[in-house]
């Protein structure tokens, strides 16, 4: 029987009981006249259920209630199931599917495996190896599998895990789950900044799909043991909570971190959190002592290195017309131990009335402000009005702006015993002076853009403490020239350049870098500049200062960054940056610069960093990392060595780094202080 006739095959299978068969494809049917056997031959193509199947032979025996297909298998439900078999055999009555020699992907994994059987969402694995890398570089294999797809979970009975072919690890029974689920997270193993081995071992806890806790012991060899807890919880689209709270038992003293400090803490803690509702939105920071962050928080840079903790609370309401600000603020001063030098912005209070159009070109805005700056047992009080009135028009092509801005700021403060009132206005006008392609041909265009900016503040500056950039309001009278230059090639920019000169005509400026007075009219010049040529093999960068006074640029930083090396199997990249300033006297307040490198080769990388103090005449940082990558694993060595200031001396380790599913095990190889 031919191709055109399986709609008869269809119907004869249908009347036979083989109802949930909705389409069959093949270019020959045979459907033997005891109707208990239907063959179908060359190119099938079946759908029953959720499952479509492709075979050479499909065999139907009604008696027995089994689908069987032979030859270039491939069943799947279009969705997570992508498996390729030698046979399979479909029970129909039990709805159970068997296949043999299988091949394929679930659920995102690669399978391996001598034999599988699938009932509803229960998938049972003989003889199996999985992985979720498509090279199998490594994987997982047991003598038996049985997965849950549904909760997407499982389990592994007499598994092995194998890297290039070689088991590293057995046990007998292995619970995973491709699904968020309470169990145990990856360990972290490694060497502190004082070089004593350190472990710490989480437990995650999946409460429900929009909570979950963690839980972080935490072992150091040098003598501090404790632990934390991290728990969030989503109570609704625009309501979350997230807490970190730890406590260590510390039994370093008096060596270790401890040497050189004035004070010792036995039990340390952290009391933290985060969230929001609606509106609203909050965080505390609580450490027990200023040095805590810098001892527990050595794996995050960011935090290692804070200055301060943040506290607050604050309700923003942001309408068509106005944005409205209430806020608490407390920064815990993590430099001195001195909480006389704790700040505290309590309360402060922020109305801003968006631009209003009055027509013709003007428009008005309103910013005010409360705000008290409360410290060592005194309050600062600060309230602020500022009013802004614009005006925009084009003569012909040119654009000119217009605005004018009084001030009313009032000062109460019992830490000064006095009040202040400063009335004031400032002026600000700027127009273009012209916009347009200096250079245009087929490949090149350099296009410019400059215009003045002219501001004017009659008052000299008030004797009252300048808690920010509000309170610094200084006489002036200053005329800024600034061009904008871009320059392109075959339609892609290959380098821009900002110019800023500033002229007071009232004399006397603010020195750049270290804030102070000079006198003079023409103030320092700032170049800023990024060049990319079209090769795309260099870039570079950076921003310059140069003071006319002292002849001399007194701020340089500047970066480059060239692929020196470019193939299919390597690429080769080298690094510079520089850093110079220097202050009102011409003094070196910084002077510091870094280079490095990063090869990749094949699956090899490695990446080397070195920072220098010219100073302090000192290599501040240095680090190194050698890495093997595959898909599923990689191994490196870490090296890292790094100045202390504090103690003056270098802190450097050596860490075995081995990633295998992306979880990482690092393992100490060497550390210490010199």
């Amino acid at each position: 029987m031919k191709k055109t006739l399986a709609l008869f095959a269809l119907l004869s299978l249908t009347s036979a009981g083989f109802g949930n068969l909705l389409f069959l494809n093949a270019t020959e049917v045979r459907v033997l006249s005891d109707n208990q056997r239907v063959e179908a031959l060359g190119n099938v193509k079946a759908l029953y259920g959720n499952y479509r199947l492709k075979a050479d032979r499909l065999v139907y025996l009604r008696d027995k209630g089994l689908l069987i297909a032979e030859g270039n298998v491939f069943l799947t439900d279009g969705k997570g199931v992508f498996l390729r078999a030698k046979k399979l055999v479909y029970h129909l009555p039990e709805r159970v599917i068997e296949l043999f020699d299988v091949k394929g992907k679930l659920k995102g994994s690669y399978i391996n495996s001598s034999y599988v059987r699938i009932r509803g969402e229960i998938y049972l694995f003989k003889g199996a190896c999985a992985t979720k890398c498509a090279d199998r570089s490594a994987e997982v294999c047991a003598r038996k599998f049985v997965f849950k797809r549904q909760k997407g979970e499982g389990v592994a009975y007499s598994a092995t895990i194998k890297v290039e072919g070689i088991p590293i690890f057995y046990t007998p029974y292995y619970a995973f789950q491709t699904k968020r689920k309470t169990g145990f997270l990856a360990p972290k193993m490694g060497v502190d900044s004082y070089g004593d081995f350190v472990y710490r071992q989480p437990f995650f806890w999946a409460i429900s799909p929009y909570a979950d806790l963690t839980f972080t012991g935490d072992y150091r060899a040098g003598g501090l043991y404790g632990g934390g807890l991290q728990f969030r919880k989503y109570f609704a689209r625009d309501s979350y909570l997230e807490t970190l709270n730890q406590l260590y038992y510390d039994d370093a003293y008096p060596g270790k971190w401890w040497e050189g400090r004035d004070y010792h803490r036995r039990f340390r803690y952290l009391l933290s959190g985060k969230g929001y509702k609606g509106n609203l939105t909050f965080q505390w920071e609580l450490p027990s002592d200023i040095d805590y962050f810098y001892d527990i928080f050595f794996f995050d840079t960011d935090q290692h290195y804070k200055s301060f903790a943040k506290s607050f609370i604050q309700y923003t309401l942001n309408g068509n017309r106005f944005n409205l600000n209430l806020k608490g603020e407390y920064f815990y001063n993590l430099t001195t131990r001195d909480r006389s030098k704790d700040l505290a912005l309590l309360p402060d209070v922020y109305f801003y009335l968006k631009p209003q159009s009055l027509g013709k070109g003007f428009t008005y805005d309103l910013t005010t402000e409360l705000t008290n700056f409360y410290t060592d047992n005194k309050s600062f009080w600060r309230y602020r009005l500022v009013p802004k009135l614009g005006w925009k028009h084009t003569f012909g092509t040119t654009p000119v702006a217009f605005y004018f801005k009084p001030y009313y700021i009032y000062y109460s403060s019992t830490r000064y015993g006095n009040r202040k009132n400063v009335l004031g206005y400032s002026l600000t006008a700027k127009s273009l002076l012209y916009n347009f392609n200096l250079v245009r041909t087929e490949s090149w265009n350099l296009f410019s853009s400059w215009e003045w900016v002219y501001k004017f503040h009659p008052f000299e500056e008030k004797n009252h403490p300048p808690f920010d950039t509000f309170d610094e309001l200084s006489k002036q009278n200053l005329l800024t020239l600034r061009g904008v230059n871009s320059l392109n090639y075959g339609g892609k920019e290959v380098a821009n350049f900002i110019v800023e000169q500033p002229y007071n005509f009232y004399s006397g400026y603010n020195f750049p870098t270290d804030g102070a007075y000079i006198n003079g009219k023409l103030l320092p010049l700032k170049l800023y500049y990024n060049i990319n040529p079209p090769s795309g093999d260099i870039s570079l960068g950076g921003q310059i200062y140069y003071d006319h006074h002292l002849s001399e640029i007194v701020y340089n930083t500047a970066w480059v960054n060239w692929t020196a090396v470019k193939t299919l199997t390597a690429k080769l990249d080298v690094d510079f940056s520089y850093t110079l300033s220097k202050d009102h006297l011409g003094e070196r307040q910084t002077d510091q610069y870094s280079y490095g490198l990063k090869l990749n080769w094949k699956n090899l990388r490695v990446e080397g960093k070195n920072y220098y103090d010219a100073l302090r005449g000192k290599n501040i940082r240095n680090s190194l990392s050698v890495d093997y990558n595959r898909n599923c694993w990689s191994i490196g060595l870490r090296y890292q060595r790094e100045y202390n200031f504090d103690n003056n001396r270098y802190d450097w380790n050596l860490l075995l780094v081995f990633n295998l599913f992306s979880n990482p095990f690092n393992f100490l190889v060497a550390g210490g202080r010199k």
